[in-house]
């Protein structure tokens, strides 16, 4: 493991444990999550995204993330770091809390959200085959990985869930509406799932890490958090490492001209599918 820059924004290509993860997604580097919204929204998007939202709600989702990642992928330490808090977030029980969570550096989290991590933990870990791939000596959690591509000189940046570096797999968590194979399906083509694999290997690739597999841990977000696990075919893997070679190219261009453009000052005309005509018979050239 490489040792992290005193000063993040030198860092240069290699492996590296505990960056933080706030520091991780402000520091250098292209990831995936920006190819995917230049690919599927602007260069302007990504350029100039939104304020996070800051409120109480958006805070007790990000500590509600944080400790499921924590109870799936360590769960050996979840309560030396999670505090089982009052039942809501209103009233001095929530404000004392909060200062004994400081004091002994826990994450806080309300009565249902914690005993719902550990359903989560019991549930995912009663699987031995998944809970022997994740609890192991090997297992290395949320590392960072940099890596100079090649073709456009860019720092691209990745960090996987869970890297095995002894069987050379990969294990990324994804929360759920349906662990359904259809659904899940369907959920990696529109959260480009198929693009997140190929960049995560290529990087650990470049970094003279082996990549033997690549599993995809999905649990529902509901009771009974229902579980599953995928892997992906290498034709729809393809796709996703065309659409984030796609995807790069244009983010060194505008990098490159400091230009990040948004959608076409054209006045376009709009294509329509052949289903949209329910009335009238569609165009013969429309799109089937």
């Amino acid at each position: 493991m490489d040792e992290v820059p005193a000063d993040l924004a030198t860092i240069g290509p290699g492996v590296y444990a505990d960056i933080e993860n706030d520091a991780y997604h402000s520091g250098p580097g292209i990831s995936k999550s920006g190819l995917w919204t230049i690919y599927k929204q602007t260069p302007r998007h990504f350029k100039f995204p939104a304020p996070r939202e800051e409120s109480t709600q958006a805070t007790a989702a990000k500590d509600k993330g944080t400790a499921f990642h924590w109870a799936i992928l360590e769960p050996n330490t979840f309560e030396a770091r999670a505090m089982r808090g009052p039942e809501d977030r209103r009233g001095n029980n929530w404000k004392d809390a909060v200062a004994e969570a400081k004091n002994t550096k826990r994450l806080l989290l309300t009565q249902g959200d914690y005993d719902d991590a550990l359903v989560i933990r019991d549930t995912v870990h009663a699987d031995a085959w998944i809970s022997a791939l994740i609890v192991s000596p090997h297992s290395q959690v949320e590392t960072s990985s940099y890596w100079i591509d090649p073709e456009t000189g860019v720092l691209c940046r990745s960090r996987p869930d869970l890297y095995r570096s002894d069987l050379g797999v990969m294990v990324d968590v994804k929360k759920t509406r349906s662990a359904h194979p259809d659904a899940f399906a369907r959920s990696v083509i529109e959260y480009g799932y198929h693009a997140q694999e190929p960049w995560y290997t290529d990087g650990h690739l470049a970094n003279g890490q082996a990549v033997n597999g690549f599993v995809f841990l999905t649990w529902e977000d509901k009771h009974p958090f229902v579980t599953a696990r995928y892997e992906l075919p290498p034709s729809i893997v393809d796709e996703g490492r065309a659409i984030c070679r796609k995807a790069l190219q244009r983010y060194a261009e505008c990098a490159k001209a400091d230009e990040w453009p948004g959608y076409s000052g054209e006045i376009t005309e709009l294509q329509f599918k052949r289903w949209s005509y329910q009335e009238i018979d569609a165009p013969i050239e429309e799109a089937a």
